[in-house]
Protein backbone atom coordinates (compact mmCIF):
# COMPACT_ATOMS: atom_id res chain seq x y z
CA UNK A 1 0.00 0.00 0.00
CA UNK A 2 1.43 3.32 -0.99
CA UNK A 3 1.91 5.61 1.49
CA UNK A 4 0.22 9.12 0.71
CA UNK A 5 1.85 11.07 3.00
CA UNK A 6 5.31 10.12 1.14
CA UNK A 7 3.54 10.81 -1.63
CA UNK A 8 2.84 14.41 -1.09
CA UNK A 9 6.07 15.05 0.42
CA UNK A 10 7.46 14.04 -2.90
CA UNK A 11 5.22 16.14 -5.13
CA UNK A 12 2.44 15.73 -7.74
CA UNK A 13 5.07 14.43 -10.17
CA UNK A 14 6.62 11.80 -7.86
CA UNK A 15 10.23 13.70 -7.75
CA UNK A 16 11.76 15.17 -4.26
CA UNK A 17 11.36 18.76 -3.58
CA UNK A 18 13.79 20.73 -4.65
CA UNK A 19 14.99 22.06 -1.64
CA UNK A 20 16.18 18.15 -0.61
CA UNK A 21 17.74 17.58 -4.05
CA UNK A 22 19.86 20.30 -3.63
CA UNK A 23 21.02 19.23 0.05
CA UNK A 24 21.55 16.13 -1.19
CA UNK A 25 23.60 16.79 -4.04
CA UNK A 26 25.67 19.10 -1.85
CA UNK A 27 26.37 16.50 0.34
CA UNK A 28 27.51 14.28 -1.87
CA UNK A 29 29.71 16.95 -3.73
CA UNK A 30 31.14 17.59 -0.25
CA UNK A 31 32.14 13.96 0.37
CA UNK A 32 33.37 13.60 -3.64
CA UNK A 33 35.60 16.53 -3.03
CA UNK A 34 36.48 15.12 0.62
CA UNK A 35 37.69 11.98 -1.43
CA UNK A 36 39.32 13.81 -4.43
CA UNK A 37 41.01 15.96 -2.18
CA UNK A 38 43.01 13.25 -0.28
CA UNK A 39 43.55 11.66 -3.70
CA UNK A 40 44.76 14.14 -5.23
CA UNK A 41 47.17 15.77 -2.62
CA UNK A 42 49.03 11.89 -3.02
CA UNK A 43 48.88 12.25 -6.67
CA UNK A 44 50.75 15.56 -6.86
CA UNK A 45 53.02 14.66 -4.11
CA UNK A 46 51.69 16.99 -1.48
CA UNK A 47 54.39 16.27 0.50
CA UNK A 48 57.37 17.86 -1.75
CA UNK A 49 55.65 20.84 -1.63
CA UNK A 50 55.03 21.42 1.99
CA UNK A 51 58.64 20.72 2.24
CA UNK A 52 59.42 23.47 -0.02
CA UNK A 53 57.00 25.47 1.62
CA UNK A 54 58.34 24.34 5.39
CA UNK A 55 62.00 25.24 3.67
CA UNK A 56 60.63 29.09 3.18
CA UNK A 57 58.39 29.47 6.16
CA UNK A 58 61.60 29.09 8.08
CA UNK A 59 63.35 31.76 6.45
CA UNK A 60 60.43 34.12 7.14
CA UNK A 61 59.82 32.96 10.96
CA UNK A 62 63.19 33.94 12.38
CA UNK A 63 63.83 37.25 10.67
CA UNK A 64 60.00 37.98 12.01
CA UNK A 65 60.54 36.93 15.21
CA UNK A 66 64.25 38.68 14.97
CA UNK A 67 62.11 41.95 14.34
CA UNK A 68 59.80 41.46 17.32
CA UNK A 69 62.41 41.07 19.36
CA UNK A 70 64.71 43.91 18.47
CA UNK A 71 61.22 46.45 18.70
CA UNK A 72 59.22 45.15 21.89
CA UNK A 73 63.18 44.88 23.24
CA UNK A 74 63.38 48.54 23.81
CA UNK A 75 60.95 48.68 26.34
CA UNK A 76 62.95 48.09 28.61
CA UNK A 77 64.29 44.77 30.68
CA UNK A 78 61.04 43.42 32.05
CA UNK A 79 59.35 43.28 28.96
CA UNK A 80 61.73 41.35 27.82
CA UNK A 81 62.02 39.66 30.30
CA UNK A 82 58.61 38.49 29.45
CA UNK A 83 59.25 38.13 25.78
CA UNK A 84 61.71 35.27 26.39
CA UNK A 85 59.67 33.22 28.66
CA UNK A 86 56.82 33.27 26.75
CA UNK A 87 58.49 32.50 23.74
CA UNK A 88 60.73 29.39 25.12
CA UNK A 89 57.86 27.98 26.66
CA UNK A 90 56.04 27.42 23.18
CA UNK A 91 59.43 26.06 21.70
CA UNK A 92 59.73 22.33 22.10
CA UNK A 93 61.94 21.36 25.76
CA UNK A 94 65.41 20.60 23.94
CA UNK A 95 65.62 24.06 22.29
CA UNK A 96 64.41 26.52 24.76
CA UNK A 97 67.57 27.09 26.48
CA UNK A 98 69.66 27.79 22.85
CA UNK A 99 66.76 30.11 22.36
CA UNK A 100 66.91 32.11 25.50
CA UNK A 101 70.44 32.28 24.91
CA UNK A 102 69.97 33.89 21.58
CA UNK A 103 66.67 35.89 22.34
CA UNK A 104 69.00 37.22 25.39
CA UNK A 105 71.51 38.33 23.24
CA UNK A 106 69.83 39.92 20.47
CA UNK A 107 68.35 41.81 23.42
CA UNK A 108 71.03 43.37 24.84
CA UNK A 109 72.62 44.56 21.76
CA UNK A 110 70.08 47.87 22.10
CA UNK A 111 72.54 49.84 19.93
CA UNK A 112 72.20 47.48 17.15
CA UNK A 113 68.08 46.72 17.60
CA UNK A 114 67.04 49.25 14.77
CA UNK A 115 69.37 47.79 12.38
CA UNK A 116 68.60 44.14 13.29
CA UNK A 117 64.93 45.22 12.74
CA UNK A 118 65.77 46.50 9.32
CA UNK A 119 68.00 43.82 8.05
CA UNK A 120 65.51 41.71 9.43
CA UNK A 121 62.36 43.31 7.69
CA UNK A 122 63.96 42.84 4.42
CA UNK A 123 65.08 39.22 4.91
CA UNK A 124 61.50 38.46 5.84
CA UNK A 125 60.36 39.87 3.08
CA UNK A 126 62.14 38.17 0.54
CA UNK A 127 61.43 35.07 2.26
CA UNK A 128 57.65 35.23 3.08
CA UNK A 129 57.59 36.37 -0.72
CA UNK A 130 59.04 33.23 -2.38
CA UNK A 131 56.99 31.45 -0.26
CA UNK A 132 54.05 32.85 -1.86
CA UNK A 133 55.44 32.48 -5.33
CA UNK A 134 55.72 28.72 -4.58
CA UNK A 135 52.63 28.29 -2.83
CA UNK A 136 50.87 30.10 -5.55
CA UNK A 137 52.19 27.92 -8.41
CA UNK A 138 50.86 24.90 -6.01
CA UNK A 139 47.14 26.30 -6.62
CA UNK A 140 47.35 27.34 -10.12
CA UNK A 141 48.05 23.81 -10.68
CA UNK A 142 45.44 21.94 -8.54
CA UNK A 143 42.87 24.26 -10.47
CA UNK A 144 44.79 23.33 -13.80
CA UNK A 145 45.12 27.04 -14.40
CA UNK A 146 48.26 28.64 -16.24
CA UNK A 147 49.50 31.70 -15.40
CA UNK A 148 51.34 33.31 -18.54
CA UNK A 149 51.11 36.93 -16.72
CA UNK A 150 54.44 37.93 -16.71
CA UNK A 151 56.71 38.19 -13.42
CA UNK A 152 56.69 42.05 -13.13
CA UNK A 153 53.00 41.53 -13.47
CA UNK A 154 52.89 39.35 -10.46
CA UNK A 155 55.46 40.67 -8.14
CA UNK A 156 53.52 43.66 -6.66
CA UNK A 157 50.45 41.62 -5.41
CA UNK A 158 53.24 39.09 -3.69
CA UNK A 159 55.31 41.44 -2.36
CA UNK A 160 52.15 43.30 -0.85
CA UNK A 161 50.41 39.69 0.02
CA UNK A 162 53.54 39.11 2.32
CA UNK A 163 53.71 42.38 4.01
CA UNK A 164 49.96 41.59 5.02
CA UNK A 165 51.18 38.03 6.13
CA UNK A 166 54.27 39.32 7.89
CA UNK A 167 51.92 41.87 9.53
CA UNK A 168 49.96 39.11 10.93
CA UNK A 169 52.87 37.05 11.79
CA UNK A 170 53.96 40.05 14.22
CA UNK A 171 50.52 40.88 15.63
CA UNK A 172 49.77 36.80 16.46
CA UNK A 173 53.44 36.79 18.20
CA UNK A 174 52.64 40.35 20.00
CA UNK A 175 49.24 38.58 20.81
CA UNK A 176 50.98 35.32 21.91
CA UNK A 177 53.49 36.89 23.92
CA UNK A 178 51.47 39.76 25.65
CA UNK A 179 51.14 38.43 29.37
CA UNK A 180 52.39 39.57 32.76
CA UNK A 181 54.28 42.40 32.78
CA UNK A 182 54.38 43.24 29.18
CA UNK A 183 50.24 42.71 29.13
CA UNK A 184 49.84 45.25 32.63
CA UNK A 185 51.80 47.80 30.58
CA UNK A 186 49.57 47.68 27.94
CA UNK A 187 46.59 47.98 30.20
CA UNK A 188 48.00 51.03 32.24
CA UNK A 189 48.39 52.50 28.58
CA UNK A 190 44.90 51.75 27.37
CA UNK A 191 43.28 52.54 30.53
CA UNK A 192 42.33 48.97 31.57
CA UNK A 193 42.30 47.72 35.06
CA UNK A 194 43.68 44.46 36.28
CA UNK A 195 40.66 42.08 35.45
CA UNK A 196 40.44 43.02 31.97
CA UNK A 197 44.08 42.09 31.95
CA UNK A 198 43.42 39.13 33.34
CA UNK A 199 40.72 38.58 30.93
CA UNK A 200 43.32 39.29 28.34
CA UNK A 201 44.84 35.74 29.03
CA UNK A 202 41.73 33.99 27.96
CA UNK A 203 40.35 35.65 25.14
CA UNK A 204 43.71 35.91 23.06
CA UNK A 205 43.61 32.40 22.07
CA UNK A 206 40.31 32.51 19.85
CA UNK A 207 41.74 35.37 18.23
CA UNK A 208 44.80 33.89 17.56
CA UNK A 209 42.75 31.04 15.93
CA UNK A 210 40.86 34.07 13.94
CA UNK A 211 44.73 35.11 13.06
CA UNK A 212 45.45 32.06 11.38
CA UNK A 213 42.09 31.62 9.79
CA UNK A 214 42.42 35.23 7.95
CA UNK A 215 46.12 34.06 7.63
CA UNK A 216 44.83 30.90 5.84
CA UNK A 217 42.21 32.82 3.70
CA UNK A 218 44.66 35.16 2.46
CA UNK A 219 47.04 32.75 1.39
CA UNK A 220 44.11 30.96 -0.49
CA UNK A 221 43.81 34.18 -2.34
CA UNK A 222 47.09 34.24 -4.35
CA UNK A 223 45.30 31.20 -6.59
CA UNK A 224 43.44 32.08 -10.11
CA UNK A 225 41.37 35.22 -9.44
CA UNK A 226 37.65 33.48 -10.47
CA UNK A 227 38.30 31.37 -7.43
CA UNK A 228 39.58 34.11 -4.99
CA UNK A 229 35.35 34.85 -3.42
CA UNK A 230 35.73 34.08 0.07
CA UNK A 231 32.51 31.58 -0.81
CA UNK A 232 34.85 29.69 -2.50
CA UNK A 233 37.81 29.62 -0.15
CA UNK A 234 36.02 29.65 3.27
CA UNK A 235 35.34 25.44 3.16
CA UNK A 236 39.11 24.94 2.56
CA UNK A 237 40.20 26.90 5.03
CA UNK A 238 37.99 25.74 7.85
CA UNK A 239 39.49 22.25 7.16
CA UNK A 240 43.01 23.65 6.94
CA UNK A 241 42.69 24.69 10.23
CA UNK A 242 40.69 21.44 11.93
CA UNK A 243 43.41 19.36 10.10
CA UNK A 244 46.27 21.63 11.67
CA UNK A 245 44.80 21.56 14.75
CA UNK A 246 44.17 17.66 14.56
CA UNK A 247 47.71 17.28 13.23
CA UNK A 248 49.11 19.61 15.72
CA UNK A 249 47.27 17.95 18.64
CA UNK A 250 48.09 14.29 17.62
CA UNK A 251 52.12 15.06 16.55
CA UNK A 252 52.72 16.45 20.03
CA UNK A 253 51.37 13.24 21.57
CA UNK A 254 53.25 11.35 19.88
CA UNK A 255 56.43 13.08 20.17
CA UNK A 256 55.48 12.78 24.18
CA UNK A 257 54.99 9.60 24.59
CA UNK A 258 57.63 8.01 21.82
CA UNK A 259 59.93 10.35 22.28
CA UNK A 260 61.96 9.18 19.38
CA UNK A 261 63.46 11.95 18.24
CA UNK A 262 65.41 12.38 21.22
CA UNK A 263 66.63 9.40 21.10
CA UNK A 264 67.61 9.67 17.39
CA UNK A 265 68.50 13.30 17.01
CA UNK A 266 69.95 14.39 20.86
CA UNK A 267 70.54 18.10 20.71
CA UNK A 268 69.03 18.73 17.54
CA UNK A 269 65.81 17.10 18.71
CA UNK A 270 63.92 20.28 19.17
CA UNK A 271 64.76 21.69 16.14
CA UNK A 272 63.49 18.58 14.04
CA UNK A 273 60.34 18.43 15.92
CA UNK A 274 59.65 22.23 15.11
CA UNK A 275 60.59 21.45 11.32
CA UNK A 276 58.45 18.11 10.78
CA UNK A 277 55.39 20.22 13.20
CA UNK A 278 55.78 22.81 10.25
CA UNK A 279 55.65 20.30 7.19
CA UNK A 280 52.41 18.71 8.80
CA UNK A 281 50.98 21.70 9.28
CA UNK A 282 51.96 22.60 5.06
CA UNK A 283 50.64 19.44 4.71
CA UNK A 284 46.95 20.17 6.01
CA UNK A 285 47.08 23.85 4.68
CA UNK A 286 47.36 22.17 1.13
CA UNK A 287 44.80 19.69 1.34
CA UNK A 288 42.05 21.84 2.93
CA UNK A 289 43.36 24.34 -0.93
CA UNK A 290 42.96 20.47 -2.58
CA UNK A 291 39.30 20.65 -0.97
CA UNK A 292 38.86 24.34 -2.62
CA UNK A 293 39.70 22.97 -5.80
CA UNK A 294 38.02 19.37 -6.03
CA UNK A 295 34.55 21.92 -4.77
CA UNK A 296 35.09 24.33 -7.68
CA UNK A 297 35.60 21.19 -10.62
CA UNK A 298 32.68 19.34 -9.07
CA UNK A 299 30.26 22.50 -9.07
CA UNK A 300 31.47 22.72 -13.02
CA UNK A 301 30.96 19.53 -13.68
CA UNK A 302 27.49 19.66 -12.17
CA UNK A 303 26.65 22.82 -13.64
CA UNK A 304 27.51 21.27 -17.23
CA UNK A 305 25.51 18.31 -16.12
CA UNK A 306 22.36 20.51 -15.33
CA UNK A 307 22.75 21.99 -18.72
CA UNK A 308 22.83 19.03 -20.85
CA UNK A 309 19.67 18.31 -18.57
CA UNK A 310 17.62 21.25 -18.80
CA UNK A 311 14.93 20.36 -22.06
CA UNK A 312 15.44 24.45 -22.94
CA UNK A 313 18.81 24.14 -23.54
CA UNK A 314 18.12 21.06 -25.95
CA UNK A 315 15.36 22.68 -27.70
CA UNK A 316 17.54 25.87 -28.10
CA UNK A 317 20.71 23.23 -29.27
CA UNK A 318 17.74 21.74 -32.00
CA UNK A 319 16.75 24.98 -32.92
CA UNK A 320 20.28 26.05 -33.58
Amino acid sequence: MIDEQAVLALGPTGREPAAVARATGRRRLILTALRGAAVAAWDEDASERAAALTYYAMLALFPTLLVTVSVIGLAGTASTSDLIAQVTAVVPAESRQLVAGTMKDMAQEHSAAWFLAASGTVAAMWSASSYLAVFRRALHSMYGVTDHRPAWRTAPRIVITALVLLTLLVCSAVTLMATGQLARRAGQVLGMDEAAVTSWNVVKWPLLLCLATVLVLILFRSGPARFRPLRAMAPGGALAVVLWLLSSVGFALYVSVFGTYNRLYGSLAGTVVFLVWLWVSHIALLVGAHFNAELAKGRSARAVSDDRSDPLSEQVSEGA
